[in-house]
This record gives C-alpha cells, structure tokens and sequence, in this order.
C-alpha cells in the first residue's frame, strides 16, 4: 500500500495579516473618536502601538522560536518541524475544524491553526485529501 506524504512550508498569513493591521486600526480610530480626552487617547494610542510591534513579528510574522515552519504528514503521523529547529512528532491527529480560509489540526496537546493562504495553492488539495482521509 503506497502512503501519499505532504510536506509543507508554512508563511506569512495575508489573511491574517490584514485582519491584525484592520483591528490594530479600528482601535486606534475607536481611541480617538470616541474618547474626548487627549491623554487618555494618547495612552491608549502608545500602548496599542507597543503592543503591535511585539505581536506582529512574533505572532503574525512568525519569527519566534516556537513558531511551526514546516509540517510533514502522511495517512499515520504528523511531524512538526519549528524555528528553534525542534521537531515533534506525533502518531495520530485529526481536523478539528475546517473551513474555506483555515484548518485546525489537533495533535497530541497541540492544535495547530493554518491559514491555507499560508501554504502554497498547489499542496491544498492533498492537504484535504490526508486529513479527510485520517479521519
């Protein structure tokens, strides 16, 4: 029996990138349309600021050590690969949740939330096709 393998390099997320920069701007429009003192607007201005510099290239950019950059997975285990050049591997996971823009993959303690524009088009389908497979 022949076991049909993906592997997959995980990027940047536009998706997920311009919904960050939309609510990141939305607050800070809501900040100073709604709040007519000027420090109070102001603080809050910075503190958004401060709190997009840490989490966009973190958590959107993917840039810590602990963020995943390569899955591997066939029909019997799922092999995550990270920045600190940590893998694990797993021998059994499912989809816990699919939809047109993400997937969530459950495995071991782990859910792992991909954004399918973060992936390249041509591996969505054999994406799908493991994943409803495994299930």
């Amino acid at each position: 029996m022949m076991t049909e393998q993906l592997s997959l390099g995980i990027q940047t997320s536009k998706t997920y990138l311009v919904l960050t920069i939309s609510t990141y701007l939305l607050s800070l429009f809501s900040a100073w349309h709604f709040f007519y003192n000027f420090w109070l607007s102001a603080i809050i201005s910075v503190t958004l600021s401060v709190w997009l510099y840490y989490f966009l290239p973190k958590r959107v950019l993917l840039t810590r050590p602990d963020s995943i950059k390569k899955i591997s997975l066939d029909q019997t285990k799922i092999i995550i690969t990270k920045n600190n050049g940590r893998t694990q591997q797993y021998p059994w996971f499912y989809p816990a949740y699919q939809s047109q823009f993400l997937v969530i993959i459950e495995a071991g303690k782990e859910q792992l939330v991909i954004f399918k524009d973060a992936i390249e088009p041509q591996s969505l389908s054999t994406l799908n096709r493991l994943l409803n497979a495994n299930t």
